[in-house]
């Protein structure tokens, strides 16, 4: 189903080719963006669900829809894992297609009193006391616990096909940093980031992220 909002046509990945085919027929000359993740013609833009088969970057809107036409369910069947990752707390879910196969909601203490992560305060302030050293040791500790979960899933449902992370950049760095390393390098072809804010990983906040994933928009010029 489709749903507006405004200027812009909200519908899900089963009903892409549709919305693409008539995309492309009145916008030839769209091409996705530097991101892969549009097709723009002038003010038009359409975004297709980022479940759906990533478009190259310049890739012409024609030759996208001949790629849509070998699959018709894209990402119908395809593992695809989530992470969700914030200052305290990560959240991790493992799909096959639309089967959620297993996840896992994480939280440690590791926010000082002003709000600020343990690791930020670090970067800036230096060395800490017993009460900061607790809140780093926690930070470590959980991203080992993410590292841990991601590499359990990989071993019991087999290594993922794409895989998307919502999460600051500055924590990228630390996420690989952890002992042991998750089961995928940083450079990983896979890995995709989410482009969209992420609240407090839990449960919850992981099936609307992913309910978005499932979600595409159209937005045309008046």
């Amino acid at each position: 189903m489709t749903s507006a909002d405004g200027s812009v046509v909200r519908f899900g990945v089963d009903d892409l080719p549709e919305q693409l085919q008539a995309f492309a027929q009145r916008y030839p000359d769209a091409v996705a963006d530097r991101r892969g993740l549009t097709f723009v013609a002038g003010a038009a833009r359409l975004r297709p669900p980022l479940l759906a088969p990533r478009p190259r970057v310049g890739q012409p809107v024609v030759s996208y829809l001949e790629r849509l036409a070998v699959d018709a369910r894209p990402g119908d069947a395809e593992r695809h894992l989530v992470l969700l990752l914030r200052a305290g707390a990560a959240a991790v879910g493992y799909w096959e297609g639309d089967e959620l196969l297993d996840h896992k909601a994480l939280a440690a203490y590791v926010v000082r009193g002003n709000g600020k992560a343990q690791p930020t305060y670090l970067a800036s302030r230096g060395k800490s006391r017993y009460g900061s050293r607790l809140r780093l040791q926690n930070w470590r500790r959980l991203l080992t616990d993410v590292s841990e979960r991601l590499r359990r899933c990989e071993e019991q449902f087999g290594a993922p096909e794409r895989i998307f992370l919502g999460m600051p950049v500055r924590l990228l760095a630390e996420l690989w940093s952890a002992d042991p390393a998750p089961p995928f390098a940083h450079d990983d072809a896979r890995v995709q980031r989410l482009p969209l804010h992420v609240f407090r990983p839990d449960f919850a906040e992981l099936q609307r992220v992913r309910a978005w994933m499932a979600t595409g928009a159209l937005e045309l010029p008046d």
